[in-house]
């Protein structure tokens, strides 16, 4: 019973971090406030529907699963478009490195883990490394690191 609610949860958690971003980035960054804004409203839809789909245990057909998914997917653009705003510039090249790294080792150790030949208990794990790892990626490629000068 829990378990159903965890997705409504965390849509609106995600609505909840889009209404935060839009309140502080009001005065210094209206245009980044204003995508937030718009995030937070599609998050918020996308957790009542979801409550709602659950709560009146509506079938799930490609009626109800195709906008949920072309929202979700919409929601992870507004996510990469606001952190591309929000870093442009402000990570150095080390930290920049540093995190390419860590998501290049963390798919490398998502496909260690799905294809060892030890245990199949551990391919579910190895999946969701490589997931998240490639969303991170997707999201991280879109940083700009800041131009150093060198001396």
């Amino acid at each position: 019973m829990i378990g159903q609610y965890a997705v409504p949860f965390i849509a609106a958690l995600f609505a909840v971090f889009w209404f935060l971003a839009a309140a502080t980035s009001r005065k210094t960054n209206p245009g980044t406030a204003k995508l937030a804004r718009i995030g937070g409203v599609l998050a918020t839809l996308m957790a009542l529907a979801l409550v709602a789909i659950i709560a009146l245990e509506i079938r799930i057909t490609a009626v109800v699963a195709i906008p949920l998914f072309v929202a979700t997917i919409v929601e992870f653009g507004f996510l990469i478009a606001y952190t591309a705003r929000t870093t442009y510039g402000r990570v150095s090249q080390r930290v920049f490195m540093v995190g390419v790294l860590t998501i290049i080792g963390s798919i490398l150790i998502g496909v260690v883990l799905m294809f060892q030949p030890w245990t199949p208990k551990v391919f579910n794990l190895g999946f969701d490394f490589v997931l998240i790892a490639l969303l991170a990626f997707n999201i991280w490629s879109h940083v700009t690191p800041r131009h150093e000068v060198q001396k």
